[in-house]
Order: structure tokens, then C-alpha cells, then sequence
């Protein structure tokens, strides 16, 4: 209930979306626009202390349609710091469960790949997680979470 959306508005694009819940899900929906810059959704969870280098694998049932998400791992409180992702391809609104190995999540910095990879120490110092549009691609777009499991 604590999650939030950000999106590209807060660098003057006109994204739109918007996060409820159910007894069961989230659902995260809306629509990406590529105009004034933007290109991008999100939804994040508060910032908080999650020590993750004790998992091995994250588990997500999903399903979506319209645009890839990204799961994000991010150690870092400044928007310009590397985040870390692994992607959710849409699934035409067919529930799909996938399990990602944590230290095969890419690092992403201002939406480039680096060609690195999460470590164990910045497993250590997650403070926050959450979803974005992967695509920077215009249109509408789903995506709903049945659960998220940390092995």
C-alpha cells in the first residue's frame, strides 16, 4: 500500500499511470508518451534496508500486456546512480511465473546497460524496489503482481 508512481513528468514528459491494489495484486497501468522527452513509467516501493545478498533467486507471478517491464533493484538514492534490472516481457495477459538469479541483474545507469552485473556488496545496501516501462516506447501498457519471493 506504501508503493508510489513516478514518472517521466518529473523531467517534463507526459507519461501517465496509476498503481491499486486488490486483495491479491498489485496493478500498475497506463500510458507511456514519448513527448517533451519522456518515455518512461514507474512505481517504487519506500525507501527502506533490504539486505538481499542473502537470496540467491527473486520469483514474480506476472502477467501484462503492451510494453516489457523492469524488475529494479536499487542501491542508490540519486537518480543518476547505477540501478539494477532484470526484465519482464509482456505476456499478452497470461499469468507467467519466472525466477531471476539476483546476481545476474544488469546495471543500468540513466537507462544504459554497463555491461556489469549486481555484486554481493551492493546486494547488501538495496534500499528501494520497483517496476519501470523498459521500452521507452509510446502506448499503453499493464502490468499486475500476484507475488514477489525472495530464495
Amino acid at each position: 500500500n506504501d508503493w508510489y508512481v513516478v514518472n517521466d513528468g518529473v523531467m517534463g514528459g507526459l507519461s501517465q499511470s496509476e498503481l491499486s491494489s486488490t486483495d491479491e495484486t498489485i496493478l500498475f497501468k497506463g500510458k507511456v508518451s514519448l513527448e517533451n522527452n519522456g518515455g518512461f513509467a514507474s512505481i517504487r516501493s519506500p525507501f527502506a534496508e533490504y539486505d538481499l545478498s542473502v537470496y540467491s533467486t527473486v520469483t514474480i507471478r506476472y502477467k501484462s500486456r503492451g510494453q516489457d517491464i523492469a524488475l529494479v533493484l536499487a542501491p542508490y538514492r540519486r537518480w543518476y546512480y547505477p540501478t539494477y534490472k532484470s526484465i519482464l516481457e509482456q505476456t499478452n495477459d497470461q499469468w507467467k511465473t519466472i525466477t531471476f538469479m539476483l546476481k545476474e541483474f544488469k546495471e543500468y545507469r540513466i537507462g544504459q546497460f554497463t555491461g556489469d552485473t549486481v555484486n554481493d556488496k551492493l546486494l547488501e545496501k538495496i534500499i528501494r524496489l520497483g517496476f519501470i516501462t523498459n521500452n521507452k516506447k509510446a502506448g499503453d501498457f499493464q502490468l499486475e503482481v500476484d507475488f514477489i519471493r525472495f530464495e
